[in-house]
């Protein structure tokens, strides 16, 4: 019986904290994603990255809007600010990133929106494995050809669909690491590696082009103790 209670204390302090910031449905933040938020794309070797992205120039607002995400189990990122030359007044915006945060913001949100339910669309079935890249891509286009959704047309090849990419780029990893661990390097030049990295501050990239190895055996090196 207490374990009840407290439950229902919880729930109501949860609810009294929508009210106070005034989101309290998803049909609320809905209608505010359908006008000031926005689902990015961002694009790996074999998959999409979806994002959906929610800014306002005031602080508050965007505050109380990932305090509602947050609290219905939706990871978000931290708020960071948008300040673009020429913009009156920077803006302030967070992003949803982690996939199934992802799925689930548009699936509650896919029912109350309008101009941005043709995005939500495409990025749950991409998630869901019913439709390749090519095929989110050219869904994507088709919004920004009707005014529906701003950016420029984009034109790439990734013909798998997400889980299919994913398992690609799983094996070609692990390709990678096999053929990394077949590469001899001396002892000496292992501590001059790792020397350049500690001391030196060098990342993979420059550690990779001073002394000719790959970046996965640069990684095996410096995982190596």
């Amino acid at each position: 019986m207490p374990t009840r209670k407290v439950q229902t204390r919880l729930q109501t302090t949860d609810a009294e904290h929508d009210e106070q910031n005034g989101y309290s449905s998803w049909q609320q933040v809905s209608g505010y994603f359908d006008g000031d938020g926005n689902v990015g794309i961002e694009f790996a070797k074999r998959i999409l990255r979806i994002k959906i992205r929610f800014v306002d120039t005031r602080r508050p607002q965007v505050d109380s809007i990932r305090g509602f995400l947050r609290r219905r189990k939706v990871n978000t990122g931290h708020v960071g600010r948008e300040d673009k030359k020429g913009v009156w007044q920077a803006a302030h915006r967070f992003d949803v990133t982690e996939v199934e945060s992802v799925l689930k913001a548009a699936k509650a949100m896919l029912p109350y929106v309008v101009k941005k339910r043709g995005d939500l669309q495409i990025a749950i079935d991409y998630i869901e494995g019913r439709i390749t890249g090519n095929e989110a891509l050219s869904l994507f286009n088709n919004e920004v050809r009707r005014g529906r959704r701003r950016g420029r047309i984009r034109e790439l090849n990734l013909s798998y669909a997400r889980q299919e990419g994913i398992r690609l780029s799983r094996l070609e990893n692990a390709r990678r690491a096999k053929a990394a661990h077949a590469v001899n390097v001396s002892p000496g030049v292992q501590r001059q590696i790792r020397a350049d990295h500690a001391s030196g501050r060098l990342g993979h990239i420059r550690l990779s082009r001073k002394y000719g190895y790959s970046r996965s055996v640069i990684r095996r090196v410096l995982g190596a103790r």
